[in-house]
Parts: C-alpha cells; sequence; structure tokens
C-alpha cells in the first residue's frame, strides 16, 4: 500500500522545547498506529534538525526559512512565556513564520495551521517577561482577527493529551472515506439535522444566544476541591471519536449529558462517522431496535452504516440493563456510549458497575473551572451584551457559590438570561435574583396552552406554607401525591386558585424539584430558604419560629432572603444584633480569650537593604502585571472555590454547643442582613456593623491564639471550627508561625467580605472606618475596602496610609496587598493606576518617612524600584 508523506512545520520560541518532542513522540506513535491504517506518514519539519549555518540569505530567519521551504502541510505553532527575537519582518521569528504559512493557507489552501499556546505558569512575578507577555496577547488577537481559532493548554501532559487527539481528528477527517456511500446532498442534510438537535438541546429559554463549551471530562469522580486540577487532568471531549469504545459517562443532574451527546453526534458525523442518538427514557426494553430503524429511517441511512449508539437519561435499572443486552445481542461489534445520571448524593458512591459481557469505560462529568465560564460569558456577551466580562464573570462564579450550587452550563445560562434585564455588578440582592429566576422558569414555552400560567407571586405563596411545614417537621422529602394535595387544600383554605399540578411539573421539569427513589425533594436547599423567607414576610408566628428556634443562624440564606424582600426589616437586625453580642461573649466564656490578642502591633517593616532592593524588583514586575494572561489570574481566584461543596445539599441539624461555629454562622447572617437592609434606621445599622466587626475581632483572638498549634501541627480546631495550612508557610516552626501571624487579617476579611459588601454599603463602611481606633479593626476594614473599591475607596486609603507608622506591620500589609491586586485582580485601568499610586505611596512612606508623602517625593520611586532593562539605552 502506497504510505503517502505528511511533513508538519514546527514553530515556537525556546521554551517549548518540551512541547516539540512531544509532538515528535505523538508522531511516531501514530505512524505505527492509525497512520498505516490511513496510508499516511508524519514527519517534522523544525529548524534545530532541518537547517544549517549558512549566510546564503538577507538575515537569519530568512535563510532558515529558505532551507526549510514551504513543503508542509500542517504548521503547529507553540508558545508560552516567550515571544522570540525580532526579525526584519515580524516582531519574532515564530511570527515571521506564522505569517508565510497564513499566505500559504490564503494562497492555495494547501495547509492547515494548528497554534498552542501554554496557559500554565507556576513561577514568580520575577520570572515573567511582561514585554513578552504583552506581544503574545497581541499575537492572539492578530490570529483572532484572521478569523483563525487556538487552543490553549495548561502543561505538558494537558498538551501531550490534547495534541494526540487533535491531529488524530484531523487525520481522520482528511483521510478518512467511512462514509464514501453517503451522496453529498444528505451529507448535508443529516449535518442540518444534528446541528439543529444541538441547537434545540443547548437552547433553555426564549432568544437565548446558542453557547457551547467543552465539559470538563475526568477518568475519576475522585473531584479534586480545586476545579483547575480537574482541568489539567481533563479528558480531551473530541477522544471518544477516535478509536470509539463503549462508555459509561455519568454526571448529577443538570450537568448537561444530553447536550453532550447531540454534540458528540454531531462532531462524529464532521468525522465522517454516523452515530445515533436514543433517549432510552422513552422506550421499553425490547423496543430499542423499534427506536433504533425509526431514527434510521427518519435519517434515511440504513442500519449497516451507523457506527456508534449514544444512549440518553441511562440509569442503572433493570429495565435498562435489559435494554443494553438486546442492543448487544444484536450489534456485538458496535461501541455504545451510555450517558448516566445519578444524584448529587449519590455521584461520589454510585459507582456504576453493568452485569453484562462487554467491558465500559467510565468518565464523569464535572463541573467548569472559572476560565470555562469566562468562555460561555464571552460568547453570550457578544450576542446579548450584559457587562464588562470580568465584572459578569465576577457576579456569575460568586452567585453560584453563595447559591451553592454546581458550575454547570445551564446554571450560568440561567443567571445570565436573569441578568440581561438585572445586572448589577455588586453583590446582587438574591431575594430579587431568585424572583426573576422564577418568571423566567413559569413564563416559558413548555407550559401546554389548555394549562393555566401560574402566578409567580400566587406560586410563592403556597410553595411558603409547604415549605414552612417541611422546616418544622425537618422532613424534606415529599411525594408528588403529597405536594399537589397540600397546596390544593391550603389554596381552598385562602379562597386562591392555583393549578397545582403546573407547579409541580414546572418546578420538576427545571430540576428545582428532583426525584430520589420513590419520594421528591428540592433539588438545592436554597429554594426552600428562599420559600421559607417569603412565608415569614406574610406570616409573623412562623417568622417568631424561625427566629426562636435559632434556625436564621444555622442557615444565613433565609435571612438574607427575609430581608431582600423589602430592605427594611428592622426586626431581623435586632435579633441578630444581640444574637452577636451573646454569641461573642459566650465564645470568650468558652474559649477563654478575655482580652485582644494581637501580635501584629510587636511586628515591624524593618528589611535589611538586601530585602529592600529584592522587594523592589518585585515590585517593579508587579505594577505592569495587568498584562498577566486571564488564565492565569482565572486560576489563582479560582484557588479557594470548593466545588465539592454543591453535591451536598442536605439541611444539617445547628449544633448548638460549638460556639466558634455558631458565631462565625451568625457573622454570615448577619452580615447578610446588614447588606440588604438600606432603609433601616442609621443608629441600628451602626450597631450591627459594630458587632460584626467585634466578631471579626473574636476570629482573629481565636487564630492568634491557636497559631502555635497550626504551626506544629498544620492544621486545629477549636469549638466546632477547623483550621489547616494551604500553601507554603516556610520550613522551621519560627517560620510558619510569623507567616501565620501575617496572614490572619487578610484570611479573616477573605471568610466574611462577600457577605457583607455590596456597593450601597460604602458609606456605612466609611463612617465605621473613619471612627474606629482599634488598630487591627480598622485594618480589617481597611483590606475590605482595598478588596472590594467601592466609589471613592481611594482617598480613604490614603488617610489610612498617611495615618500609618512607616515601619508597621499594618502599612508593610497594605503595600503587600496592593502588590496582590495588581497581580492577580481583574482590574479596570482607573483602579490600576489608583493601586499602582497608593502602592508608591506606601513605598515611599516607608523609605524616606514622610508622614504624607509629597507627589515629588512619591516620584523618586519609579526610577528607584524599576531596574535598568537590557533593551534601555
Amino acid at each position: 500500500m502506497k504510505v503517502e508523506l505528511i511533513k508538519c512545520f514546527l514553530a515556537s520560541p525556546s521554551d517549548t522545547v518540551t512541547e516539540r518532542d512531544i509532538c515528535e513522540k505523538v508522531f511516531n506513535d501514530i505512524n505505527r498506529g492509525i497512520g498505516k491504517s490511513l496510508g499516511v506518514r508524519l514527519e517534522s519539519l523544525r529548524w534545530e534538525f532541518d537547517s544549517y549555518p549558512s549566510f546564503k540569505g538577507e538575515y537569519s530567519q530568512q535563510i532558515i526559512s529558505n532551507q526549510l521551504g514551504d513543503n508542509y502541510s500542517l504548521f503547529i505553532g507553540l508558545m508560552f512565556m516567550k515571544f522570540g527575537t525580532q526579525t526584519r519582518n515580524a516582531n519574532s521569528g515564530t511570527e515571521e513564520e506564522f505569517d508565510i504559512a497564513y499566505r500559504k493557507m490564503q494562497a492555495d489552501n494547501d495547509v492547515d495551521i494548528m497554534f498552542y499556546f501554554n496557559d500554565s505558569f507556576s513561577g514568580s512575578c520575577g520570572d515573567i517577561d511582561l514585554d513578552s507577555v504583552a506581544k503574545i496577547r497581541s499575537f492572539k488577537k492578530k490570529i483572532q482577527e484572521l478569523d483563525g481559532y487556538y487552543w490553549s493548554y495548561r502543561g505538558s501532559n494537558d498538551f501531550e493529551n490534547v495534541f494526540r487527539h487533535h491531529i488524530t481528528l484531523w487525520l481522520t477527517e482528511k483521510f478518512s472515506a467511512s462514509t464514501e456511500n453517503v451522496n453529498s446532498e444528505k451529507k448535508d442534510f443529516l449535518k442540518d439535522v444534528f446541528e439543529k438537535r444541538l441547537r434545540d438541546a443547548l437552547s433553555t429559554f426564549d432568544s437565548q444566544p446558542i453557547v457551547w463549551v467543552e465539559p470538563i471530562l475526568s477518568t475519576t469522580d475522585d473531584i479534586s476541591v480545586d476545579p483547575n486540577e480537574n482541568f489539567e487532568r481533563r479528558v480531551p471531549v473530541d477522544s471518544l471519536l477516535v478509536n470509539t469504545k463503549s462508555t459509561v459517562i455519568t454526571a448529577a443532574p443538570q450537568f448537561g449529558l444530553t447536550c453532550l451527546s447531540h454534540y458528540l453526534v454531531k462532531k462524529a458525523w464532521e468525522l465522517n462517522k454516523l452515530w445515533i442518538y436514543i433517549d432510552c427514557q422513552k422506550y421499553k426494553p425490547h423496543n430499542i431496535h423499534n427506536a433504533i430503524s425509526r431514527e434510521l429511517e427518519a435519517l434515511n441511512i440504513e442500519l449497516k452504516d451507523f457506527e456508534c449508539l449514544v444512549l440518553d437519561e441511562w440509569t442503572l435499572s433493570t429495565s435498562n440493563v435489559k435494554m443494553l443486552k438486546h442492543f448487544i445481542d444484536k450489534h456485538p461489534e458496535k461501541p455504545i456510549v451510555l450517558m448516566s445520571t445519578v444524584d448529587d448524593s449519590k455521584f461520589f458512591n454510585d459507582d456504576v458497575d453493568i452485569d453484562i459481557e462487554r467491558e465500559f469505560d467510565k468518565l464523569y462529568l464535572l463541573a467548569l473551572p472559572r476560565q470555562r465560564i469566562r468562555d460561555m460569558i464571552s460568547q453570550y456577551n457578544k450576542l446579548k451584551p450584559i457587562g464588562e466580562e470580568n465584572l459578569v464573570l465576577s457576579k456569575v462564579t460568586t452567585d453560584l457559590e453563595v447559591l451553592n450550587i454546581h458550575r454547570t452550563p445551564l446554571n450560568c445560562l440561567t443567571l445570565l438570561k436573569v441578568s440581561e434585564k438585572y445586572f448589577d455588578e455588586s453583590p446582587v440582592n438574591r431575594t430579587a435574583m431568585l424572583e426573576l429566576v422564577l418568571f423566567v422558569l413559569f413564563n416559558t414555552d413548555g407550559i401546554p396552552n389548555y394549562k393555566s400560567k401560574p402566578d409567580v407571586k400566587d406560586c410563592e405563596f403556597v410553595l411558603g406554607k409547604f415549605c414552612e411545614r417541611l422546616m418544622k417537621d425537618d422532613a424534606y422529602e415529599f411525594t408528588r401525591d403529597k405536594f399537589i394535595s397540600e397546596l390544593k387544600d391550603f389554596c381552598a383554605s385562602v379562597l386562591l386558585y392555583l393549578d397545582v399540578d403546573v407547579v409541580f411539573d414546572v418546578l420538576f421539569s427545571n430540576n428545582i424539584i428532583v426525584q430520589k427513589s420513590s419520594k421528591f425533594s428540592f433539588k438545592s436547599s436554597y429554594w426552600i430558604f428562599y420559600f421559607a423567607a417569603k412565608r415569614m414576610h406574610i406570616d409573623a408566628e412562623f417568622c417568631e419560629y424561625v427566629f426562636s428556634t435559632k434556625k436564621h443562624i444555622a442557615f444565613p440564606e433565609i435571612t438574607e432572603f427575609y430581608t431582600g424582600i423589602d430592605r427594611n426589616r428592622r426586626n431581623a437586625v435586632e435579633i441578630l444584633t444581640n444574637d452577636l453580642i451573646n454569641n461573642c461573649n459566650t465564645v470568650i466564656e468558652k474559649v477563654g480569650i478575655q482580652k485582644d490578642v494581637n501580635p501584629l502591633a510587636l511586628i515591624e517593616w524593618r528589611p535589611t537593604e538586601e530585602q529592600v532592593e529584592k522587594a523592589q524588583n518585585e515590585m517593579n514586575d508587579i505594577v505592569q502585571t495587568s498584562s498577566l494572561p486571564e488564565a492565569i489570574k482565572d486560576q489563582y481566584a479560582d484557588k479557594n472555590y470548593n466545588q465539592i461543596k454543591p453535591y451536598d445539599q442536605s439541611i444539617q441539624t445547628f449544633l448548638e454547643e460549638y460556639s466558634v461555629v455558631k458565631l462565625m454562622q451568625n457573622i454570615k447572617a448577619s452580615a447578610r442582613a446588614l447588606r440588604n437592609s438600606d432603609y433601616v434606621s442609621p443608629d441600628l445599622k451602626k450597631k450591627m456593623l459594630k458587632e460584626i466587626l467585634r466578631g471579626w475581632d473574636q476570629i482573629s483572638n481565636i487564630l492568634f491564639a491557636i497559631s502555635p498549634l497550626m504551626a506544629a501541627k498544620g492544621e486545629a480546631k477549636v469549638e466546632g471550627a477547623s483550621f489547616v495550612l494551604a500553601g507554603d508557610f516556610g520550613e522551621s516552626f519560627e517560620e510558619r508561625i510569623t507567616k501565620i501571624f501575617q496572614v490572619i487579617p487578610a484570611n479573616v476579611v477573605g471568610f466574611f467580605k462577600d457577605d457583607i459588601f455590596s456597593t450601597k454599603i460604602a458609606p456605612l463602611l466609611y463612617d465605621e472606618f473613619k471612627n474606629e481606633v482599634k488598630p487591627l479593626k480598622k485594618h480589617h476594614l481597611a483590606l475590605l475596602i482595598i478588596y472590594t473599591r467601592p466609589i471613592h475607596w481611594e482617598k480613604e486609603i490614603e488617610n489610612y496610609i498617611v495615618s500609618l507608622h512607616k515601619n508597621t506591620f499594618y502599612l508593610f500589609n497594605i503595600v503587600n496587598t496592593f502588590k496582590a491586586k495588581l497581580k492577580f485582580d481583574f482590574i479596570n485601568d482607573e483602579d490600576a493606576r489608583k493601586l499602582e499610586y497608593l502602592f508608591k505611596m506606601g513605598l515611599a512612606k516607608h523609605e524616606f518617612g514622610d508622614r504624607k508623602p509629597s507627589n515629588q517625593t512619591i516620584n523618586k520611586i519609579p526610577r528607584s524600584v524599576i531596574p535598568k532593562r537590557e533593551t534601555d539605552d
């Protein structure tokens, strides 16, 4: 058999040698495997192997280009942190090689281009060449403007996986002829059918932009807390299309298995492979062959031509196993992809073990990392503009976390749909947000015309009564008949007509209510708290019950939703404030810390000259780090997100005896209530804020007290609360305890900042910030203001810097906070300028000792901290 030689040009700067060698390894593997069956052989072109020294050319890059020539079918570009050396015709040799390949592609369409960027970076900021980073970002934009599509990967292991599958798919598409018997007219027809099915599956709401992002598939359900780890270990979806094996893909509800099914069918057809889709819930086991026949008849395809069956809505039941056996008996050679949905609570312990004579690979569909959500928002924003990408991303991820729901495409789309008409970049009044979610769900086209469309307010009213009963009984599962009969009885008692069957069906079809064995429950616990809060608002007896049983502390969401209804719930603010006073006193009594414990007052910023120089060099890099790739910042922003938490939606019993846990819950509940209490009297709001900050102070005292234990053992527990060291705190006990002391303020503010902050609360924060005299409390407020940056924040922080001693820890900590924000935050140009100015002001105060450094003094900083670059004259 004749073998066709395919030349592949590898172009990259010097920091991707590992990836170039991986390409060689993949080529060799393919040549020994699929290449033989396709009659092709891959061979690389690399300047280090295929060029030689010469003077025949106008400049070095042209000499290399002339020697390598343009006789190649595939151009593979690779970049990491280096862009390369400028040539006469481009900003680097790699860019010039790309330009040549692009012109060749435009001229005769005889070359394909694949470009890859490594977005994984784990070094220090001082290792970053910001000029190169800027050029790489500009080059990415150039590719996009040329209507190109590049791929981002995370490290060499990830690159090998994605590149192996991409090159295999490229070869299969280019040289496979498995559907030669299908004429072009039929191909176009099927292409349209499969694309429409995918669009329909992706379309949840009216006039919603169609958005697809590649889901995260894993070979294990042993999920890391950090979603970035799952992303780096993911299995490329398109790999299922190459050398297809029987596979079961397991996911919790609403993770997108149906969309994935239609995507695989569509992509298979684009690769000249015919896969067919069957929803197994619509057929009895013995009817599987009839279902396949009808599907093939509808597609006008013969039975012998289909290559793989995708069974959606599959569960491990006797009937579904029978269905599989029927199919395998008749088609023993055809692979099957099972889309298996399991309940959240069973995801980690419901290993699908199918008792039939067929081996199944096992994959698991997991939540999206921040970078994938960014991709969704970017696509959505182009068609339905909502707001600046980073602001929308921050809002969506925060709302998902506070509501304790999974980062699935559907949940993201729901929040984006709400945000089309209701976008507030500050932490949202989630009561209003959920009202809008319900309005969207109850006004879809899915409700039959012969049914009356329920009024959302009526639904909230009767569901509030239903959730009151669930909470009082402390039993959260119910049958469909019980749900309908209770709601009907209540409607009759209050002379209200409501089509209760429709209410249940809408909630069930949108997975607000889900089935668990023979019963049903609310999928996410926050829906119970939301409807219960609505009930509290109109029923004084139930409101008293919630507060008297302390359920408002156990579940901060109830308080948040209750105060968010009209933002004037004085009773909640008063009760929570008194709770805080009592809980703080209880912690003091039980833990035994009678006064402030603040070792930070003893720490001073007095580094050596060598340390100052090192800090200056690092700070120089930080000042310009708005050039850091967004992928790196997304990884950093995700480091504290726990993607396992949404799998547990159980409503736990509150343990009264654990005073520290109780205090932390009380602080969260009070902060959310304060954030939603715009119209409560100023004096009452001031009192509540003081008690919240007193609670922060008490948690700080506890952390200082247990720091020796954390330094010695890496973790400590006190009164039900567990604290664990995460990150590098040094080798010796002394190093660890010093670092622990220094990060306590930032950690305490980090625990609670998302509960308390909204842009509207800024005047209250500033008033307290101006009047607070205790150093640690004032520093907590300063960190909160820097983290959240409400309007006029820079004036407050400038005054704070002026008030500090030049060698105090607090100034040192503030300057380092500026560094972190400049490095990792998604900040606009205006805030970046303010942070840079205050950063220099803090450093100038420390170095020159002025109480309030003048602009002249501050302007001394740039030349002293910015090292002379090699390109400077």
